[in-house]
C-alpha cells in the first residue's frame, strides 16, 4: 500500500509570483529655490524630453527644443544645481562628455509652497492650447471629466493605478524605439488631475458663455 500523499499547504508562495509593481522615485520640491529652478517653461520642457529620452546631451536638447546650446547648458546647470537632473558618466564618450539624465522619475510639489501655482502654469496652458485647438492629423486629445464619489484612501488608490498606467505606456513607447519597431511616435504629454470638487457657486467665465 502506497503512502498517502503529503498534505498540500496552501498557505505557501506561488513558485512565480507576480512582483509588486515598482513606485516611482519622487522628487519633493519643497523650497524657494527649488520651485524657481522648475517653474521656468524651458526647464520643464528639458525635464519633458529628458523623460522621453532617459539621457541627453545639451547638443542633442538643443536641437529638439529649438533652443542655443548655451541656453540649454545654462539650464541644465540650473536643473543640476537644485538636484533634478544628474550626469550620466557611464553614457559619456570621454570626460569632457556630459550626459544628462532626470534625478527622480516624477517631480511633487509641496503645494503649502508660496507660488507653487506658478510651476504649474505652463502646464495649464498647454491644457487649455490643446482644448481650444483644431485636432490635426497627427494627434487627437483625449479629455474626460468625471464626477466620482470617493473616500480619501480610494482616491490615493486611484491616483496609483493611474499613474501604474502612465508609467507602464511610457515603459512600452520606450521598448519599441530600442527595437526601432517603426511605428510613427510623436511626443504626447499626459495629465490627470484628482482633486476634490466643491459644488455650488459660479465661475467667473460663465458670464462669457453665449
Amino acid at each position: 500500500m502506497a503512502d498517502p500523499a503529503p498534505p498540500i499547504d496552501e498557505s505557501a508562495a506561488p513558485v512565480n509570483p507576480e512582483p509588486p509593481a515598482a513606485e516611482p522615485e519622487r522628487f519633493l520640491i519643497d523650497s524657494p529655490a527649488a520651485l524657481r529652478a522648475i517653474a521656468h517653461p524651458l526647464r520643464q520642457q528639458i525635464l519633458f524630453e529628458l523623460a522621453v529620452r532617459e539621457s541627453a546631451r545639451a547638443v542633442d536638447l538643443a536641437q529638439t527644443l529649438g533652443q542655443p546650446a548655451n541656453s540649454i547648458s545654462f539650464h541644465l546647470r540650473a536643473l543640476a544645481k537644485a538636484g533634478m537632473i544628474v550626469e550620466a558618466p557611464e553614457l559619456a564618450h570621454d570626460r569632457r562628455d556630459r550626459v544628462w539624465r532626470r534625478a527622480a522619475d516624477a517631480f511633487e510639489i509641496d503645494r503649502k509652497l508660496p507660488g507653487s501655482s506658478a510651476a504649474v502654469a505652463p502646464i495649464l496652458d498647454w491644457l487649455r492650447a490643446s482644448i481650444e485647438s483644431e485636432p490635426d492629423e497627427h494627434a487627437r486629445g483625449e479629455f474626460t471629466a468625471r464626477p466620482i464619489l470617493l473616500s480619501k484612501a480610494e482616491a490615493k488608490q486611484l491616483g496609483a493605478e493611474l499613474t501604474a498606467v502612465i508609467e507602464r505606456w511610457h515603459d512600452r513607447a520606450q521598448e519599441g524605439e530600442s527595437r526601432q519597431d517603426g511605428a510613427d511616435r510623436i511626443h504626447h504629454q499626459v495629465l490627470f488631475a484628482i482633486g476634490r470638487r466643491r459644488l455650488g457657486g459660479s465661475h467667473p467665465l460663465a458670464d462669457q458663455l453665449p
